[in-house]
């Protein structure tokens, strides 16, 4: 019986990269290597580290997850890694100039190896910590990502495509929207539940004098541009990891409240049908959020690409 390939989607916000411990790092990458990643989306790379001792920990970190990869411009804070041996790196975006972001998303097209032009978008991003305005103009940015077209050529002519998101990994920093919560899912939480005033502006926004709401935008502008929320598909699918799919991420605390969800893992909602399950990963020790994995089906990525696309090959 034919062995099932699997794409493994990992997103990981390691708290400040580990703070210079060079034993916690080690150990981060370590457990990171153990999940086998085939694309790894990270957050929280040490400011400025495109250069110098920080391009070197990016370049270590390469060599101990057995993978390639970019790191985001500028301060180079995200990075986006991804297995040689499954995928071919096509284009890496150009982002540096979008106003709206201090923390510069790194995206990329990938093609599938063994194919002419099965070709997906990855992208890893880190929405603002303190600003519900930028992160909706951040929010508004990555729908870029589902709104790629490339030009193929084909034995009938020139064909354009859509291409589709296979993975964005994302501190979003915001609430998913509470009116697609699956149900037992944890709540959002309640602005009186945060203690720390400054985070209470930082995660909410006025809607009236006086009046705030919990910031949930950045999640409803990506569903609406059918980027679609990976743990909540998985948790309403039968075997996708129910709600375990969409435990908290980050622990209560007194500054943000009650345990939630902020790291996700968007893809297009035509490739859904190839998700096979979600697994929320425990940190404890090594960072202040738990990591989060998408298992894909590689055939089944194929097989939807194919139907979408007749023309690939």
């Amino acid at each position: 019986m034919k062995a099932r390939r699997l794409i493994r989607v990992v997103s990981c916000n390691f708290e400040r990269n580990g703070g210079g411990n060079r034993e916690k790092w080690l150990a981060m990458h370590q457990r990171l290597a153990a999940l086998r990643p085939t694309i790894l989306c990270r957050q929280e790379n040490p400011g400025h580290a495109q250069s110098g001792a920080g391009r070197k920990l990016f370049n270590d970190s390469k060599r101990i997850l057995s993978l390639s990869g970019d790191l985001g411009p500028k301060l180079g804070s995200t990075a986006l890694y991804y297995d040689p041996e499954v995928f071919e790196q096509i284009t890496v975006w150009e982002t540096a100039e979008w106003p709206a972001w201090l923390l510069h998303p790194v995206a990329m097209t990938l093609r599938l190896r063994g194919t002419k032009d099965v070709d997906f978008v990855a992208a890893c991003t880190h929405l603002s910590y303190n600003s519900p305005a930028l992160r909706a103009a951040q929010a508004d940015d990555v729908t870029r990502f589902a709104d790629r077209v490339e030009t193929y050529e084909t034995s009938t002519g020139t064909i354009a495509r859509k291409l589709p998101v296979l993975a964005i990994g994302q501190d979003c920093n915001s609430y998913v929207d509470p009116d697609r919560l699956v149900p037992g899912e944890a709540p959002i939480p309640e602005l009186t539940q945060i203690r720390d005033r400054q985070h209470r502006a930082h995660r909410s926004y006025e809607i009236a004098p006086g009046q705030r709401v919990m910031d949930s935008q950045p999640n409803r502008i990506l569903l609406t541009a059918e980027l679609e929320d990976a743990a909540r598909h998985a948790a309403l699918t039968p075997g996708g990891g129910g709600l375990a799919a969409v435990a908290p991420t980050v622990p209560a605390s007194n500054t943000h409240g009650p345990a939630h969800r902020v790291d996700l893992i968007f893809t297009s909602r035509m490739l859904l049908p190839a998700l096979v399950s979600f697994e929320v990963i425990e940190m404890k020790g090594l960072s202040d959020h738990d990591t989060v994995l998408a298992t894909y089906d590689h055939d089944h990525l194929v097989e939807l690409y194919r139907q979408h696309f007749p023309s690939a090959a």
